[in-house]
């Protein structure tokens, strides 16, 4: 196990749920004496601590030699507490939404009491890791000095919604998947759900250029097989999970903002570079110029690739040398 688990006792939920929880993390360099060299990585649909690093990776444009590194797995991923890992009365399809609220407001209990930081450097993440970096901004802005969420938004929009409503009725349309207590994973709605999938997560540029073949992928049906090879690595009941998690995202649904959308964008006064891709079906350049038209002190930063939503997943060599200037123009 290449990670560490901190133990969360006696938890209250959004949703009114208590339980024990776990965060599975992972530290990558040293925290300084003043603790003051600190940077919050968090992860993505289904990705963990392994999947993140392509985001932080030493290039010729970055180096985090000098910064301690910490990588928290959001709940459900199926290293932090997940459907897959917790104990009856709270496992499988009764494992209570752990919302992206939720989620931040334990990483932040985590940090302080594991790691006694009170100021981090910057906060950073990718897709549903964007979805908790700026829930961080709205509502640690006494904590967090800097953000930068990657292809991801304050707040789902309708249509990203919908289409996440797609792949979760793929999933459970199979009767194999009996309402979340399967024996098996459900092959069939497993299939379609990655079907689905494949059409999203690239762009119609992508496919159009056939740009898969640069990937190492001969064929659409080859786009097919690297979603099943991506998934597969995660159980059903989880993957649902995180989709309940992403459908609720919205930094204003608290008691602190009673849903004023802007008035929560206008309390983010870390310094924020906001990087969408220019042909993320997810989320949309219109969507982050709107978000960053309502924050203090933000830049709006297009990832000028033709991949997709994946462009800033830290694969795309053109996406990764945005995120690293973005990085160190954050840092400086």
């Amino acid at each position: 196990m290449d990670y560490e688990l901190y133990q969360l006792d006696d938890c209250l939920t959004s949703g009114g749920q208590r339980m024990d929880l776990k965060l599975a993390y992972k530290q990558y360099g040293k925290l300084s004496a003043a603790k003051d060299n600190a940077i919050l990585v968090l992860t993505s649909y289904s990705g963990t601590h392994e999947d993140a690093e392509d985001i932080f990776a030493d290039s010729n444009l970055l180096s985090l030699s000098d910064y301690c590194v910490i990588v928290i797995n959001m709940f459900a991923n199926s290293l932090s507490s997940s459907p897959s890992n917790t104990p009856s009365p709270l496992d499988g399809p009764r494992f209570p939404l752990l919302t992206v609220h939720d989620n931040v407001m334990f990483q932040r209990e985590f940090i302080e009491k594991q790691f006694g930081i009170s100021t981090l450097e910057l906060v950073l993440g990718f897709s549903m890791g964007g979805l908790q970096t700026f829930e961080w901004g709205a509502q640690h802005p006494d904590m967090a000095r800097a953000i930068l969420p990657i292809c991801g938004a304050a707040k789902v929009s309708p249509h990203n919604w919908l289409f996440l409503e797609g792949a979760k009725a793929a999933l459970t349309a199979d009767q194999n998947y009996a309402g979340g207590d399967y024996v098996a994973r459900p092959e069939a709605g497993f299939e379609a759900f990655c079907k689905v999938y494949a059409g999203w997560v690239f762009s119609q540029d992508f496919y159009r250029e056939k740009l898969y073949q640069d990937m190492g992928m001969a064929t659409l049906d080859d786009t097919i097989a690297f979603m099943r090879n991506y998934f597969g690595r995660r159980q059903v009941n989880d993957l649902l999970s995180m989709l309940a998690t992403w459908q609720t995202a919205d930094i204003s649904a608290n008691d602190r903002y009673d849903g004023d959308f802007e008035k929560a964008l206008g309390a983010i006064s870390a310094k924020a570079i906001v990087m969408p891709g220019e042909t993320d079906l997810y989320f949309r350049v219109a969507d982050s110029a709107y978000e960053v038209e309502h924050m203090p002190n933000a830049e709006l930063r297009v990832i000028p690739s033709k991949l997709g939503h994946v462009a800033g997943s830290g694969s795309d060599p053109l996406g990764k040398a945005e995120i690293d200037r973005a990085i160190m123009d954050l840092l400086s």
